[in-house]
């Protein structure tokens, strides 16, 4: 029997097929015994549908082809009583379940959907209507009509679009989903809608995202279903958007191609949900206001992160085609699903905050506040133009494919240049994509998905933990004989530390082994200082003299230029910068923070900050008055990134900035510097 454990498992063997066993305990959280439990119950379930049980090798193991086969083509034909759901699961079936109902619905009904005892199916119902509150939608129970929704059929729709999303995104999800049709006997015209859509998109020259094309897909499926039961009603100024968008023709027509009957409010709610499952719409939608928005975004992040952009033309035309699907998804309510929102904000949390704070124009411009997940996208995004790297000229040749969008294919790309500086990658591509190009123009390819290629193919996710980066790097040196990123192998050392010493956190222990023995590895993960580790006593200095504004850059720049910091040429790019950009280094309230790209003489990472009594005029301009300047020398675009999130939340303070200002000696500066950074922890 698969439980929610074993089939998570057989999709992460599937996926990293060359992990060692202690690798996978560790990805999976799993004691030896568990994995042991966990691979019996998983081998009697293929063993039940007659596949060839999943074979152990000293710290490897071997899964054949057609199990591979069975889980990626997602021809999981399990019987019913072989499914065992984690509550999560069991709250939003139970949506889906009453969502869609043919007939009255009591416990029992739900209790034999999910092949659970009578008190735990109450349990996941009083979970479920503690989960709907605030929805604006209900679940509901008399004796008359048992088990219903109550709430505004937009609503209803919404709630089950969050349950659906949320599904997919489960190992078990899909094979729920199915349950839930079949219980009903529905059939699933999923493959026809999927092929409908297709053909659609050609038509009218869109291209999905391919994540929120299978809960597109899935959406209308159970739309059909319980299509025309309640009157549906939309806010009048989503009417008023919709109805002049070009993509209005493209809802009408799938409208046809779903009902019999459609009323004018139906096409434009599906009009909705395809301009929110669509990228590259630039073309249909054009707006000037928005292309606006896309530059002053760009601008604030660099502001923000003080990494200035290479070919800013070709992020402003990416942007905008991601911009275009969000602010549709935000004026017109549509949720949006984002898998990775728990991994951004724990390992890439500094750069998340600032992205959220650059997109106030489009926050302003919208009306709404942006949902964590769509900024989750949005820093994905900008990680990719952060984090790039030039690379050399490589051998091989390696190409990218991710469904997900275009943000998740460009935070892939950047991340595995950095992983394989020796591989020359191609362009990413969509699978559809890929079936034109001849497999001799690659060698290799790196894919979010399954697919099938005569090259090898590593699935992959489009953001990798330290673990991840060290099972790939291994799995690609394999199999084209290159060098392997690692110095010594972590399984040797984690065998030889478990035989000497008692592990409390196997996991954390083995993600600073990969970190400290890799000859390469991600700025990202390394040690970042705080700003008072970078603002010492030493960096600060106070001046009574009358200077003009080049005087004060290098006066500012000084003891940075002393202590080997800098070289006198980064002094002058920070100059030569204002004199080509104009005054944009002034943050606001007489602050300026000075710095130049760091290939233009930056030795090593550091800030030096000068108080001037009598202020400067930046660029001669008296709207541009300074009296402090915080020189900024950066060694890459992220290292600086926690010290400088620091000083931002000290500078909009006003009392700590006037505190600030206030100061007379660098001893009176590092003392709040150090609160501010004991506060942080």
């Amino acid at each position: 029997m698969f439980d929610h454990r074993s089939l998570q498992l057989l999709n992460v063997m599937v996926h990293y097929p060359k992990l060692s066993i202690p690798e996978l305990r560790l990805q999976m959280n799993l004691t030896p015994r568990q994995f042991a439990y966990s691979l019996d119950k998983l081998n009697d379930g293929l063993t039940s549908q007659s596949l060839p049980k999943i074979q152990l090798f000293q710290t490897g193991f071997k899964i054949d082809e057609r199990i591979k086969a069975y889980w990626n083509q997602e021809e999981l034909s399990l019987n019913r009583k072989q499914l065992i759901f984690q509550e999560n699961e069991r709250l939003y079936l139970i949506y889906l379940y009453t969502y869609i109902r043919r007939e009255q619905i009591a416990i029992i009904h739900y209790q034999s959907l999910l092949q659970v005892s009578r008190n735990t199916a109450l349990a996941d119902v009083k979970k479920l209507r503690a989960l709907c509150q605030g929805t604006g939608v209900k679940l509901s129970y008399n004796r008359t009509n048992g088990f219903y929704l109550e709430g505004e059929e937009r609503y209803k729709r919404r709630f089950a679009s969050v349950c659906i999303g949320s599904l997919l995104q489960l190992p078990m999800g899909r094979s729920g989903i199915q349950q839930v049709l079949d219980s009903w006997k529905y059939e699933d015209k999923s493959k026809a809608i999927r092929l409908h859509l297709s053909e659609m998109a050609r038509e009218y020259a869109v291209d999905f995202v391919g994540n929120r094309l299978d809960q597109l897909i899935y959406e209308l499926l159970f739309l059909q279903f319980c299509y025309g039961r309640h009157h549906l009603t939309l806010p009048k100024k989503q009417i008023q958007l919709i109805k002049t968008q070009p993509l209005f023709q493209m809802g009408k027509a799938l409208s046809a191609y779903l009902f019999d009957e459609v009323t004018e409010t139906e096409i434009i709610y599906l009009t909705i949900q395809l301009l929110s499952a669509t990228q590259g719409i630039s073309h249909i939608h054009p707006n000037e206001e928005l292309i606006n928005i896309s530059d002053a975004i760009i601008h604030e992040v660099e502001r923000l992160t003080f990494v200035p952009f290479k070919e800013k033309h070709i992020l402003q035309s990416i942007l905008y085609k991601h911009l275009v699907p969000a602010y549709f998804r935000i004026m017109c309510e549509v949720p949006l699903s984002n898998p990775l929102i728990d991994t951004i904000q724990t390992e890439h949390g500094v750069l998340f905050r600032l992205v959220k704070q650059a997109l106030k124009p489009f926050s302003d411009y919208t009306g709404q506040l942006i949902s964590d997940e769509e900024i989750g996208y949005f820093t994905i995004l900008f990680g990719g133009h952060v984090r790039k790297l030039e690379t050399k000229a490589k051998v091989y040749r390696a190409t990218i494919v991710c469904p997900n969008g275009v943000s998740s294919s460009m935070m892939l790309q950047t991340q595995l240049r950095q992983l394989f500086p020796y591989l020359h990658f191609t362009e990413s591509h969509s699978v559809a994509e890929m079936e034109k190009i001849s497999p001799d123009s690659y060698d290799m390819i790196f894919s979010t998905i399954y697919l099938e290629s005569p090259k090898p193919v590593y699935l992959t996710r489009p953001l990798l933990t330290a673990l991840e980066e060290e099972y790939l790097q291994q799995a690609v040196a394999a199999d084209f004989n290159l060098p392997d990123q690692s110095n010594v192998p972590i399984d040797e050392f984690m065998a030889t530390i478990r035989r000497h010493a008692t592990i409390k956190n196997e996991r954390a222990l083995y993600e600073e082994l990969t970190k400290h023995l890799r000859k390469s590895y991600s700025t990202e993960r390394s040690y970042t200082p705080m700003l008072f580790e970078l603002l010492t006593a030493d960096k600060i200095h106070f001046t009574k003299a009358s200077l003009d504004w080049r005087e004060a850059i290098t006066l500012a720049a000084k003891p940075l230029e002393e202590q080997h910091y800098i070289t006198s040429d980064y002094t002058q790019a920070m100059i030569d910068r204002v004199l080509e950009i104009g005054p944009f280094i002034h943050v606001g309230k007489g602050i300026a923070i000075p710095h130049a790209r760091p290939e233009q003489g930056v030795e090593k990472l550091g800030m030096s900050l000068l108080r001037l009594e009598e202020p400067v005029l930046l660029l001669d301009q008296k709207e541009h008055a300074i009296d402090m300047f915080i020189c900024l020398a950066a060694i890459d675009n992220k290292l600086h990134l926690k010290a400088l999130t620091e000083l931002t939340s000290f500078l909009v303070n006003e009392e700590s900035l006037q505190r600030l200002k206030n100061a007379t000696t660098a001893d009176e500066i590092i003392a709040m510097m150090q609160k501010k950074g004991e506060d942080k922890k």
